[in-house]
């Protein structure tokens, strides 16, 4: 078996899906702690600041890519595994900028719009988002996993 027939099964959008937190998760709260901070008595950063520590979290829609598999159940599965990449992505932006619009900035820097006070409930929604989609991608993976078997 070659690595192209190998790298066509449905598993690897499924696997992609389920580990790419391993990878993401560390980058994005690594450049969050290295972001400068514009806040006076406690932490704040700027929103675009903060959506850019959330970028890596685009590896996620990678599963995509096996959208042009001549397999069509490999299509299927990268269609929906792309999709809970889509929503990994969508959470965290939006509830940074729900929570950017909801303050209006500290004091008189509108542009410093994210407080220190938002990072344990950003981390708890990106975890709880994980594990709910994790959960989803183990499931289809096992049920892709009895389909080749059985």
């Amino acid at each position: 078996m070659n690595t192209v027939t190998r790298l066509s099964s449905p598993r690897w959008p499924l696997i992609l899906v389920i580990f790419s937190p391993l990878l993401t998760l560390p980058v994005s709260w690594g450049i969050l702690l290295t972001l400068p901070s514009c806040g006076i008595d406690e932490p704040w950063w700027e929103l675009a600041l903060i959506r850019l520590a959330l970028l890596p979290g685009l590896v996620d829609v990678a599963a995509f890519v096996w959208l042009v598999s001549a397999n069509s159940q490999v299509k299927k599965v990268a269609a929906a595994a792309g999709a809970i990449g889509v929503i990994r992505v969508v959470a965290p932006q939006l509830a940074v900028g729900l929570y950017a619009a909801r303050l209006g900035g500290q004091g008189s820097n509108p542009a410093c719009a994210v407080s220190v006070f938002l990072l344990v409930p950003l981390a708890v929604l990106i975890l709880a988002v994980w594990l709910v989609s994790a959960l989803i991608a183990a499931f289809m993976l096992w049920r892709v996993t009895r389909a080749a078997t059985g």
